[in-house]
């Protein structure tokens, strides 16, 4: 399988920032067969992103998982993780608005999914569409989990469009644990799946999900040969249907 090459005998090569035929951001990283999409921000990564990814992870991911195992309600869960995500995380969010690329500069995977939310989802979830599409575009290793579950979770392929999105996204998420190379990052991905199903019981939010996994199309986000090709350098099996690891 084709990777990126440069980390085996390098620290850094030289890159130049230009634009692809769509008008995204992508970089040509000298000796690479790919060009690497978008230009990842190191002072966002390591600054502001780095503290609202945080935030998200403490406040609506942990705090939660620990409400639950207290025997919290799950709808008094989700009416918290409502108010989290619209009042402390979006304040967080707002110090980087400035900091967040329009539609036409964002990787195709992330603007469609920006352009899908857009036309499904009432205004009032706007910002959430803002700053969840914020961390896909800058931070490419959540970026490209997101499309590589595409193989998993297709609501509007022919062969997986009878079945439940939200019993596929499921599926999806139970693969990529096992894809997971390091300990912790699989910790991660089962703190997630609880929490994010936890909220898909909620019916509005459910009904939101369904009407987005339908609109989404789906082509569009998954990994391309550039994509898998960069992602294999990460610690992730990219590969994990094809090859034993």
């Amino acid at each position: 399988m084709e990777m990126v090459q440069y980390w085996k005998d390098k620290e850094c090569v030289m890159a130049k920032l230009t634009k692809a035929k769509d008008g995204s951001l992508i970089m040509c990283l000298e000796g690479e067969k790919y060009p690497f999409p978008t230009y990842p921000r190191g002072h966002l990564l390591f600054g502001p992103l780095s503290k609202l990814k945080h935030e998200i992870k403490v406040q609506i991911f942990n705090d939660n998982w620990w409400k639950l195992e207290a025997g919290t309600s799950k709808e008094e869960v989700i009416k918290d993780i409502k108010s989290k995500l619209f009042n402390e995380i979006l304040e967080i969010a707002e110090l980087s608005k400035y900091d967040m690329l329009p539609p036409d500069k964002m990787t195709p995977s992330v603007r469609e999914i920006y352009r899908a939310w857009t036309k499904i989802a009432p205004w009032q979830t706007y910002p959430l569409r803002d700053y969840l599409c914020f961390i896909l575009q800058e931070d490419d290793g959540y970026r490209m989990r997101v499309q590589w579950l595409v193989k998993y979770f297709n609501p509007n392929s022919w062969y997986m469009r009878w079945f439940d999105p939200v019993k596929l996204f499921e599926k999806g998420l139970k693969m990529m644990e096992h894809a997971e190379v390091i300990g912790d990052m699989k910790e991660r991905i089962r703190l997630l799946r609880r929490i994010l199903l936890v909220c898909l019981e909620d019916k509005y939010i459910r009904e939101l999900f369904i009407k987005l996994c339908r609109e989404v199309d789906w082509s569009k986000v998954k990994l391309t040969k550039a994509d898998a090709y960069h992602f294999r350098g990460k610690y992730f099996k990219v590969d994990f249907d094809l090859l034993e690891y």
